[in-house]
């Protein structure tokens, strides 16, 4: 019988992972997405609940980090998370895959798990802003364009001109 691989371990970000969460971003991104590690540590600290990385042997291979919102609201680039109390949105900020890791099936395995956190805490949304052309893989989770607040513009302009707003309706299976 053939060996199966293994599967990389689900778990919460902790803040002794941040080191790490960065050299993984400087591996994903293009040098304007990078974003600082204050930045990164005061988001854990305000939303540890929603933030998730994939571990294997060789160390964090994916991560997603989310918050609580409100559909239409957009955190800007580089900004700390301020989470809605009033919250009917997961909003996904931050979705990194290892470029070694690319083409596993990571990042639709994080995204699915924040979808399924976000139906069991009873939000009605998720939404993130795509960067970098990643419209179309948002498009096979699910998600479609959506609209922003008028306030959220100058937020949503903070990502470039390619950024697209897009938002997941959330429904309970069955």
């Amino acid at each position: 019988m053939p060996v199966q691989p293994h599967s990389p371990l689900l778990r919460a970000l902790q803040a002794a992972d941040l080191d790490r969460l960065m050299d993984l971003q400087r591996a994903a991104y293009g040098p304007h997405f990078l974003e600082p590690a204050p930045v990164l540590a005061r988001r854990l600290a305000v939303a540890p609940d929603t933030a998730w990385v994939l571990e294997d042997r060789p160390g964090l291979c994916a991560y997603l980090v989310a918050y609580r919102s409100r559909l239409g609201r957009v955190t800007p680039l580089h900004a700390v998370f301020e989470p809605a109390p009033d919250a009917d949105t997961l909003y996904l900020h931050d979705l990194a895959v290892h470029p070694a890791a690319a083409g596993q099936g990571l990042g639709p395995r994080l995204v699915a798990h924040a979808l399924a956190q976000a139906r069991a805490q009873g939000l009605g949304f998720a939404a993130l802003v795509a960067v970098q052309g990643s419209q179309a893989f948002w498009g096979r989770q699910g998600f479609s364009a959506g609209c922003v607040a008028a306030e959220a513009v100058p937020a949503l302009h903070s990502y470039g001109p390619q950024a697209a707003y897009m938002v997941h309706p959330l429904q309970a299976p069955g």
